[in-house]
Protein backbone atom coordinates (compact mmCIF):
# COMPACT_ATOMS: atom_id res chain seq x y z
CA UNK A 1 0.00 0.00 0.00
CA UNK A 2 1.12 3.52 -0.77
CA UNK A 3 -0.14 6.69 0.91
CA UNK A 4 0.82 9.92 -0.87
CA UNK A 5 0.51 13.33 0.75
CA UNK A 6 0.55 16.27 -1.63
CA UNK A 7 1.05 19.97 -1.03
CA UNK A 8 3.31 22.92 -0.56
CA UNK A 9 5.13 23.23 2.75
CA UNK A 10 5.06 27.03 2.53
CA UNK A 11 1.36 27.62 1.74
CA UNK A 12 -0.18 27.01 5.20
CA UNK A 13 -3.15 24.61 4.78
CA UNK A 14 -1.88 23.31 1.44
CA UNK A 15 0.52 21.18 3.51
CA UNK A 16 -2.34 19.26 5.17
CA UNK A 17 -1.86 16.17 2.99
CA UNK A 18 1.82 16.04 3.83
CA UNK A 19 1.14 16.46 7.56
CA UNK A 20 -1.33 13.57 7.42
CA UNK A 21 1.16 11.22 5.74
CA UNK A 22 3.85 12.17 8.25
CA UNK A 23 1.47 11.06 11.00
CA UNK A 24 0.69 7.84 9.12
CA UNK A 25 4.42 7.23 8.71
CA UNK A 26 4.91 7.69 12.46
CA UNK A 27 2.48 4.77 13.01
CA UNK A 28 4.92 2.41 11.22
CA UNK A 29 2.08 0.32 9.82
CA UNK A 30 3.31 -2.92 8.25
CA UNK A 31 3.17 -2.97 4.46
CA UNK A 32 2.44 0.75 4.21
CA UNK A 33 4.81 3.08 2.37
CA UNK A 34 4.32 6.83 2.47
CA UNK A 35 5.44 9.57 0.12
CA UNK A 36 5.33 13.30 0.88
CA UNK A 37 5.38 15.27 -2.37
CA UNK A 38 5.08 18.88 -3.47
CA UNK A 39 3.03 17.79 -6.49
CA UNK A 40 2.10 14.70 -8.46
CA UNK A 41 4.41 14.41 -11.44
CA UNK A 42 4.34 11.81 -14.22
CA UNK A 43 7.32 10.01 -12.63
CA UNK A 44 5.17 9.12 -9.61
CA UNK A 45 3.03 6.83 -11.80
CA UNK A 46 5.66 4.09 -11.62
CA UNK A 47 5.28 3.98 -7.84
CA UNK A 48 1.66 2.84 -8.26
CA UNK A 49 2.63 -0.39 -10.05
CA UNK A 50 1.72 -3.58 -8.22
CA UNK A 51 -0.04 -1.82 -5.32
CA UNK A 52 -3.16 -3.24 -3.75
CA UNK A 53 -4.17 0.25 -2.64
CA UNK A 54 -3.01 3.81 -3.25
CA UNK A 55 -4.36 6.65 -1.11
CA UNK A 56 -3.75 10.27 -2.08
CA UNK A 57 -4.23 12.87 0.67
CA UNK A 58 -4.56 16.49 -0.38
CA UNK A 59 -5.91 19.82 0.82
CA UNK A 60 -9.11 21.08 -0.82
CA UNK A 61 -10.86 24.43 -0.73
CA UNK A 62 -14.19 23.03 -1.92
CA UNK A 63 -14.99 20.69 1.01
CA UNK A 64 -16.16 21.55 4.52
CA UNK A 65 -15.19 18.26 6.17
CA UNK A 66 -12.63 15.53 5.53
CA UNK A 67 -13.93 13.53 2.57
CA UNK A 68 -12.99 10.14 1.20
CA UNK A 69 -13.87 9.14 -2.34
CA UNK A 70 -12.85 6.28 -4.57
CA UNK A 71 -10.37 7.55 -7.10
CA UNK A 72 -11.18 6.96 -10.74
CA UNK A 73 -9.15 7.89 -13.77
CA UNK A 74 -9.78 10.88 -15.95
CA UNK A 75 -8.36 12.14 -19.21
CA UNK A 76 -5.94 14.60 -17.56
CA UNK A 77 -3.28 11.89 -17.39
CA UNK A 78 -3.02 12.03 -21.18
CA UNK A 79 -1.84 15.63 -21.17
CA UNK A 80 1.78 16.52 -21.67
CA UNK A 81 2.43 18.37 -18.44
CA UNK A 82 4.82 18.51 -15.52
CA UNK A 83 2.17 17.76 -12.89
CA UNK A 84 -1.12 15.91 -12.64
CA UNK A 85 -4.16 15.70 -10.43
CA UNK A 86 -4.74 12.46 -8.55
CA UNK A 87 -7.16 11.11 -11.17
CA UNK A 88 -4.79 12.05 -13.97
CA UNK A 89 -1.93 10.26 -12.22
CA UNK A 90 -4.09 7.17 -11.91
CA UNK A 91 -4.98 7.39 -15.61
CA UNK A 92 -1.34 7.69 -16.62
CA UNK A 93 -0.45 4.69 -14.44
CA UNK A 94 -3.26 2.69 -16.05
CA UNK A 95 -2.11 3.63 -19.55
CA UNK A 96 1.36 2.37 -18.67
CA UNK A 97 0.10 -0.86 -17.08
CA UNK A 98 0.87 0.30 -13.55
CA UNK A 99 -2.63 0.86 -12.15
CA UNK A 100 -3.14 -0.20 -8.53
CA UNK A 101 -5.98 -2.53 -7.61
CA UNK A 102 -7.79 0.32 -5.85
CA UNK A 103 -7.25 4.00 -5.15
CA UNK A 104 -8.87 6.62 -2.94
CA UNK A 105 -8.64 10.35 -2.45
CA UNK A 106 -8.78 11.86 1.05
CA UNK A 107 -9.43 15.59 0.99
CA UNK A 108 -8.74 17.84 3.97
CA UNK A 109 -10.51 21.22 4.04
CA UNK A 110 -8.19 24.17 3.50
CA UNK A 111 -9.22 27.69 4.42
CA UNK A 112 -5.86 29.48 4.47
CA UNK A 113 -3.47 29.18 1.52
CA UNK A 114 -1.35 32.18 2.38
CA UNK A 115 2.40 32.08 2.81
CA UNK A 116 3.31 30.26 6.02
CA UNK A 117 4.65 27.01 7.41
CA UNK A 118 1.92 26.14 9.92
CA UNK A 119 -1.54 24.78 9.29
CA UNK A 120 -4.45 26.97 10.34
CA UNK A 121 -6.23 25.88 13.51
CA UNK A 122 -9.15 24.64 11.41
CA UNK A 123 -6.98 22.43 9.18
CA UNK A 124 -4.88 21.18 12.09
CA UNK A 125 -8.07 20.12 13.88
CA UNK A 126 -8.97 17.88 10.94
CA UNK A 127 -5.62 16.09 10.62
CA UNK A 128 -6.55 13.39 13.17
CA UNK A 129 -9.80 12.72 11.30
CA UNK A 130 -7.90 12.36 8.03
CA UNK A 131 -5.38 9.99 9.63
CA UNK A 132 -8.27 7.88 10.95
CA UNK A 133 -9.81 7.78 7.46
CA UNK A 134 -6.49 6.65 5.94
CA UNK A 135 -6.17 3.93 8.60
CA UNK A 136 -9.72 2.74 7.84
CA UNK A 137 -8.90 2.51 4.14
CA UNK A 138 -5.74 0.53 4.89
CA UNK A 139 -7.60 -1.88 7.15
Amino acid sequence: MLVIGVGSLVRTDDAAGRVVVERVDDLALPGVEVASLHQLTPEVAARLAGRRLVVVVDAAVDVAEVTVTPLATDASGRLVTHHLGAAGLLRLAADLGWAPDAAALVRVPASDLGIGTELSAAAAARVDTAVAEVRALIA
